[in-house]
């Protein structure tokens, strides 16, 4: 495969820049279900323009859904290629149009969003023998003026384009799909996460695919389409998939389900499923469609029509409603403490570590002081309450289960008391007092992490009620469980161990579970969350990047 590839592509060039961050968009338990459940009414929006560009000569050729909020859409023209970004709400509106590369690379085709990183591939779709695949990083400063990564190919006529792009992580890997000229032939490149993570990755050929040499026994319908947009998933079950979306000859607008088994002797492309999705007037799934994993975990489909006009409408299908509200980093400071919780008053922020506090200047960062607690094995995260700080502590991993809380004095961070709450089933992860009692999280994890439960207790630490959570957002917590909480609104928001998600969910008026209302993406990696006082909002942690950070709720 690869000596054939070679002979195809005389040669082609990999280049990298800059260290980039830890992609990490959320997984769907069942993405083949999610996709039988999109929903085929959309939700459209109008969108207006006041940008001019040079559109003459072209159309616009792919879009995604980023942040859920916020599209982007590729284009072509006679003189470059381009990418449009639209914010959606009342009212939407185009926000830029900026300029990817000049003719010949005129033509930007279908894309794809993994995280914070977009990957097209742009071509010369007049000679058909040169295209540029580009990964770009949508939260730098300027993101379309250096791509992170790019994939020179140089070849045979047509064989060599990349009309259609999907990017997804797999197995430890990110996955990297281009489809050539009318999607007759899937090449698959592919680099370890941990170097792509890094600035040094190296994409290599893994699998090349010629469609018309597929066997059709296994499909679901014989029926191939010349893909505008293919997009790359995986799942928790470690499937992969791949999603094309079309217009076919009958006028209809579908998005085909494909099962991809890449094996290097013996890749397999299977089709299980072809769905119509009726559209607004103009809105084309031959021009622009494309599915991706919304912030808050939701499947959806977006889709444009050719042109981008004066007023552009935008299809949304999912299984949910959307939200168009997220959680946004406001301010961030270094610690090496940023280890398990956040804490912060109007004047302090403090990083919680298994067995140490440190106190930091909010205004400038500045370390006031670190305390090292002896005899204390895990604490979990901090909670204000009588201007004193309120430490979940566990034996985690020892067993049996004991907790306790520590209450520490934040001005000098001496430990005032300890609640000692014995031999504990589960691990205490937070604790907070919300109007007259308080609440505790107690944890399992791996195969027991379902009977991770929330305690409603007394003031004399009594538990009075116990809720599980739903069965679907521990499921996405794999091994881990809930690892931080606060009380917001009618109920609490709640964190997990890695994701930067954050669950909201209120106690039932009946049952023993408790309600999940909706979850929102956050600048955040789980762990503790704690309230901050100056902004309303929440501050916590990004483990691995060993920050505290604060956000705000913003629409």
């Amino acid at each position: 495969m690869i000596n054939l590839y070679i002979l195809l592509l005389p040669w082609f060039m990999i280049f990298s820049s800059l260290v980039i961050k830890t992609a990490d968009q959320p997984e769907l338990a069942d993405f083949r279900q999610a996709f039988e459940d999109l929903n085929q009414q959309p939700l459209s929006f109008l969108a207006t323009n006041n940008i001019s560009y040079a559109a003459k000569g072209g159309h616009l050729q792919g879009i995604q859904l980023y942040k859920d909020n916020t599209v982007y859409l590729s284009g072509s023209s006679e003189e470059l290629s381009y990418m449009v970004k639209i914010n959606l709400g009342d009212p939407s509106r185009v926000m830029a149009i900026d300029t990817l590369m000049h003719s010949p690379l005129r033509h930007a085709g279908g894309f794809q969003i993994f995280d914070q990183y977009l990957a097209v591939g742009i071509e010369d779709n007049k000679k058909r023998n040169l295209a540029y695949l580009q990964i770009y990083d949508l939260e730098s400063s300027a993101p379309f003026d250096q791509p992170l990564y790019t994939i020179e190919r140089k070849g045979g006529y047509e064989r060599v384009t990349a009309g259609a792009v999907g990017i997804t992580a797999f197995r430890g890997d990110i996955l990297i799909l281009v489809a050539n000229w009318d999607s007759r032939v899937l090449d698959f490149y592919s680099c370890p996460k941990q170097d792509f993570n890094a600035g040094r990755g190296h994409f290599t050929l893994k699998n090349s695919i010629e469609v018309k040499k597929l066997s059709t026994a296994e499909w679901s319908d014989p029926l191939w389409e010349a893909y505008q947009n293919l997009n790359l998933f995986s799942d928790k079950n470690e499937h992969l998939f791949m999603v094309g979306t079309a217009k076919k000859e009958d006028g209809k607008q579908v998005a085909d389900l494909f099962d991809l088994q890449l094996e290097p002797s013996t890749p397999k492309v299977t089709k299980l499923s072809s769905k119509v999705f009726p559209t607004s007037k103009d809105v084309d799934f031959k021009a622009a469609a494309g599915l991706n994993i919304s912030d808050s975990g939701t499947l959806i489909l977006a889709a444009a029509p050719y042109q981008l006009e004066r007023n552009t409408s935008i299809d949304l299908f999912t299984n949910n409603s959307i939200k168009f509200s997220t959680w946004e980093k406001m301010q961030a400071w270094p610690s090496p403490d940023a280890r398990q919780a956040a804490a912060a008053t109007k004047h302090s922020v403090y990083a919680i570590n298994n067995h140490t506090i440190s106190k930091y200047e909010r205004a400038t960062g500045n370390l006031i002081l670190t305390k090292n607690y002896p005899n204390t094995k895990h604490l979990n995260s901090g909670f204000f309450y009588n201007d004193l700080l309120y430490c979940a502590h566990s034996n985690y991993p020892n067993r049996p289960d004991s907790s306790s809380i520590r209450i520490i004095d934040p001005e000098n961070l001496i430990l005032t008391n300890t609640i000692n709450l014995g031999e504990s089933e589960g691990s205490l992860t937070w604790v907070v007092k919300n109007k007259e009692h308080w609440y505790a999280l107690f944890a399992y994890y791996g195969q027991d992490n379902h009977l991770t439960y929330l305690a409603k207790m007394n003031n004399d630490w009594e538990i009075i009620g116990k809720w599980t959570f739903p069965k679907k957002i521990l499921e996405e917590m794999g091994k881990m469980s809930i690892s931080g909480g606060v009380p917001w609104k009618e109920g609490f928001l709640v964190t997990g161990h890695d994701e930067k998600k954050l669950y909201y969910l209120t106690l039932p008026k009946t049952g023993k579970t408790l309600n999940f209302i909706e979850n929102y993406r956050a600048p955040f990696t789980g762990q503790g969350i704690a309230l901050d006082p100056l902004n309303g909002g929440l501050v916590g942690i990004n483990r691995a990047e060993k920050t505290l950070i604060s956000s705000q709720l913003l629409p």
